[in-house]
């Protein structure tokens, strides 16, 4: 089966450490709940709205951790993470968490990077701070990979 998805497929196959989601959701959670229990990892998954930390925190697993925050600026992220997905419902301030995860994540997968969103998301405030970037446009929602340690060929289609 071709890899749909960067780090979500083949890609992730090769992060090392924990994996930190910020901004829970019906898809990224499940899939990210299955790769992390299927490679031995834990998942962090941060949330600031209470209906979705409740979606998340139906089926407690023990590989998953999920945290409520009032605001992201109480998310304790600063420290190494194999891979950090950041799809948080403050669009605005979603350049905030990725600059804050910017030299702390080996990959962070950023959702909704398409250049005519970036009025909403703000995202071009952050791709210089990146070494390397690879942009999935396969779908109407582009999603971008960025790092600082290593190259991205492997989630190159």
């Amino acid at each position: 089966m071709r890899n749909t998805s960067p780090c979500f497929g083949k890609g992730f196959s090769t992060v090392q450490g924990d994996v930190l989601e910020l901004g829970t959701g019906f898809f990224s959670t499940n899939v990210l709940r299955w790769l992390c229990e299927m490679s031995g990892r834990t998942l962090y998954s941060y949330e600031t709205g209470l209906s979705w930390y409740k979606i998340a925190t139906r089926k407690p697993v023990p590989f998953q951790k999920v945290i409520k925050v009032e605001n992201w600026d109480e998310a304790k992220i600063e420290r190494h993470w194999g891979m950090a997905f950041v799809d948080h419902e403050q669009g605005k301030r979603r350049h905030i968490e990725v600059k804050r995860l910017a030299n702390l994540a080996d990959y962070v997968v950023i959702h909704d990077t398409n250049p005519e969103w970036d009025k909403e998301y703000r995202y071009s405030r952050i791709w210089s701070l990146f070494k390397y970037r690879y942009d999935f446009k396969r779908y109407f929602s582009w999603t971008t990979v960025v790092s600082n340690f290593f190259s991205l060929e492997k989630f190159e289609e």
